[in-house]
């Protein structure tokens, strides 16, 4: 099997996770508390774990390699940011914000792990946790900020929540492991890894619940959420393709930017939009558009990366 079609049957099976948690939640067993209580879970120990264990199972000597794509994914997310403010500067600011957040933020790292881990099965989670970690700061930094417009909690507020979060104490921890050679009990190690693992289905059982307590009609006729699901499908990873290949970025590192770049927009970004004041319906339609579209846009994405830099 080739790798578009590894990566193809590994969206497709996160796919009809989400769908799962779709039909139970429509039969009553994943209510909204019940995923309130699994996506809090995800949050604050599996998806840590996730990176822990990147960073523990990669070993040393991969500093060039962490440099490199941390550096690749802030040109990205900057990259995006500029888009975003173009796309929707004449909108109203709650409506905007969360919007522009939408285009920024992807899912990069409950829908890109498993993906990159499917393409590169020694080192995908380790290259994942490398991306990720600018993302994190980023997000609650930048992100959070333009979702609440300086509102709530101030800049200092945010560059504490960036700097001591899950993901970045995770990241730091798992360095640290790797860095000085510091192994886990064979015992220890299969309960965390087995732990991690659970991340990924979780994170789509709890987005198809959030999908099926939705008002879908409203969403589903949102322009502006289409706009940002084709920005962050298409345009954004296309974009990153194409700097790639004029550049001559490694065949790699091309993979691993625009697979973590064609993800659909952040399953948390409606959570954080209701939480910091901006528009929690825009948010939401951007996620179920781009979601369900990912299916088919990721496997084009793939097989247009693999005519231009090859396999």
């Amino acid at each position: 099997m080739d790798m578009t079609a590894l990566v193809t049957k590994q969206v497709i099976s996160l796919f009809l996770i989400m769908v799962i948690g779709y039909f139970a939640a429509g039969i009553g067993f994943f209510d909204k508390r019940t995923a309130d209580g699994v996506s809090k879970l995800v949050v604050y120990v599996t998806n840590p774990l996730v990176i822990f264990m990147a960073f523990l199972q990669s070993g040393g000597g991969k500093m060039g390699e962490l440099v490199t794509i941390v550096g690749c994914s802030a040109a990205i997310h900057i990259s995006a940011t500029v888009l975003a403010m173009l796309l929707y500067k004449n909108r109203g600011a709650r409506q905007s914000s969360a919007l522009k957040f939408a285009v920024i933020f992807s899912n990069c790292g409950y829908m890109g792990y498993p993906l990159l881990s499917a393409m590169f099965p020694k080192n995908g989670m380790f290259y994942g946790a490398c991306y990720v970690l600018f993302f994190t700061v980023y997000m609650w930094t930048a992100g959070v900020f333009m979702l609440s417009a300086g509102r709530r909690g101030g800049t200092a507020a945010c560059f504490r929540k960036a700097l001591v979060n899950p993901g970045i104490l995770a990241a730091a921890a798992g360095l640290l492991f790797s860095w000085f050679g510091i192994g886990l009990p064979d015992a220890l190690n299969t309960a965390l890894s087995s732990t991690a693992n659970l991340t990924f289905p979780l994170a789509m059982l709890v987005l198809g619940c959030m999908l099926k307590n939705a008002p879908l009609a409203q969403l589903l006729t949102n322009v502006d959420a289409y706009i940002a699901a084709a920005a962050k499908l298409i345009l954004i990873p296309l974009g990153v393709l194409f700097v790639c290949a004029v550049f001559g970025v490694a065949k790699g590192t091309t993979y691993i930017c625009v697979i973590m770049a064609s993800t659909p927009v952040a399953a948390k970004a409606p959570l954080l939009a209701s939480t910091y004041g901006a528009d929690k319906n825009a948010s939401l339609a951007a996620v179920a558009i781009s979601t369900v579209a990912s299916v088919l846009t990721i496997p084009l994405i793939l097989w247009i990366t693999k005519a231009v830099v090859g396999v």
